[in-house]
């Protein structure tokens, strides 16, 4: 139950009104995560006056607002093409129009297409206050237990890598049983990650090559069972689809030659 209401015209006020040390209050993004988290009675931070919803590109990166609707994201012209599929796998018009990147990150689990490719671009999250940056890849494990600030106001990701992913679910409606991405860098630097098991995405390879995808992407999903797939199955695939993964980019250093 909302038993306080506040809507500050900038990040410093949302940040003075969250550090408060009386009463709970809560930052209020699209809604969709605090109308499946009712419990007690909490104050809200609204947070749609904070100029948090701009998207830009800064150099070699893309900068997010936290209040940036996943809708945004799919019109902004420098958001990559996979991104923009994944979005599209994850979440309905309705759901694109309401709920913030900030809030998705927030709740999401594994089974998030759009979450997995962030992770495998190396995403960025800065938090407030005091400015601090914490890759995704560090802050997702201990999501649950704590947090880097009491505000995430933006998300950072590389524009440059070349970037793509395959799904498998068990129905084109269906939400992924299995979700192998990869992002490779004009260096060599390539990244694979996995998702549609646990509480959330994980990055199975972050080297220099792309030698050995295939046996990094089974030996993280090799203990990877649930009620949706067999670990046996999970592990297989995976493998496979990483090489997949490095074909599709392949293919695209082919044709951009």
């Amino acid at each position: 139950m909302i038993k306080e209401y506040f809507r500050p015209a900038n990040v410093e006020e949302a940040v003075q009104l969250l550090t408060q040390e009386n009463g709970i209050l809560k930052p209020l993004g699209g809604g969709t995560y605090l109308s499946r988290h009712p419990g007690d009675a909490y104050g809200i931070v609204d947070l749609q006056n904070a100029g948090l919803n701009r998207i830009e590109s800064r150099g070699q990166r893309i900068v997010a607002g936290a209040m940036a609707r996943l809708s945004d994201l799919l019109e902004h012209p420098d958001v990559q093409d996979a991104i923009k599929e994944a979005i599209l796998l994850d979440a309905s018009l309705n759901i694109r129009n309401a709920v913030s990147l900030g809030g998705w990150l927030i709740s999401s689990d594994a089974r998030s297409t759009f979450s997995t490719v962030l992770l495998a671009l190396d995403a960025t999250l800065v938090w407030e206050p005091d400015n601090n940056r914490v890759r995704m890849g560090n802050w997702l494990p201990l999501r649950a237990e704590e947090t880097p600030g009491v505000l995430l106001t933006e998300v950072e990701w590389w524009l440059r890598p070349r970037v793509v992913f395959e799904v498998v679910a068990r129905s084109p409606k269906d939400r992924p049983t299995l979700i192998v991405a990869a992002a490779q860098w004009e260096s060599g630097r390539t990244r694979i990650v996995l998702g549609g098991y646990g509480a959330a995405p994980i990055v199975a390879m972050d080297g220099p090559e792309d030698r050995g995808a295939d046996v990094a992407a089974r030996d993280a999903y090799y203990e990877a069972e649930d009620q949706w797939a067999t670990a046996v199955y999970r592990r297989e695939v995976a493998s496979k689809l990483a090489l997949r993964c490095l074909d599709r980019i392949d293919a695209l250093k082919e044709s951009e030659a």
